[in-house]
């Protein structure tokens, strides 16, 4: 008997019941194979889409306090009210909320390219800093103290406030620009992930 011949032998030998089971496994797992590589094209799809949606929220409200501040002149600030709190002025800081949309997307941030979560991060770091100083300039402590020291401490404190600002402007654009974003670009660029 020769080999092949062995063989066909042995394969028409089996029953056609389990050539039907054989083949329907073979159907049945190309289809698990299949349907596999779908659903992880998919979640890439996704992800990649909830990652530019994050992205896009985060940069327009960066973009947006980025404009606030450039509006601002911050050493003509210090220059009109160094003197006025020296006299003895308290000034009011009003409160700022500009991190709504982080907060909204903060459990989601781990989505973000690893070179764009370091920048983000600093940025809204800074501005829960600049938070806290406006909370800190309402306490008893800084509004009713009319000796020199509460004075010094007052034109401290409000120096300090506009350099966490300018800090701020500065993070901001680090991290627009991390983020594919140039000052002044209509439309936010998306930072790729390094995956």
């Amino acid at each position: 008997m020769s080999g092949t011949g062995g063989i066909t032998g042995w394969v028409s030998s089996i029953d056609p019941r389990v050539w039907q089971a054989v083949l329907a496994g073979l159907f049945v797992a190309i289809g698990w194979i299949v349907n596999g590589a779908q659903n992880r094209a998919d979640a890439r799809r996704q992800r990649r889409e909830r990652r530019d949606d994050v992205q896009r929220a985060i940069v327009a409200e960066i973009k947006h306090y980025l404009e606030v501040l450039e509006g601002e002149d911050l050493n003509a600030a210090w220059e009109a009210m160094q003197p006025r709190i020296a006299s003895g002025y308290v000034p009011f800081l009003p409160s700022e909320d500009n991190d709504m949309v982080f907060q909204s997307v903060l459990a989601d941030i781990h989505i973000l390219p690893k070179t764009v979560i370091d920048p983000v991060v600093k940025y809204y770091s800074q501005l829960k800093a600049i938070e806290a100083q406006i909370a800190d300039s309402r306490l008893d402590a800084f509004v009713t103290g009319t000796d020199a020291d509460s004075i010094r401490r007052r034109e401290i404190a409000y120096f300090e406030y506009l350099q966490m600002k300018q800090r701020a402007k500065t993070y901001a654009n680090e991290a627009l620009h991390k983020m594919g974003v140039t000052s002044g670009s209509s439309s936010p660029g998306l930072a790729h992930s390094d995956r």
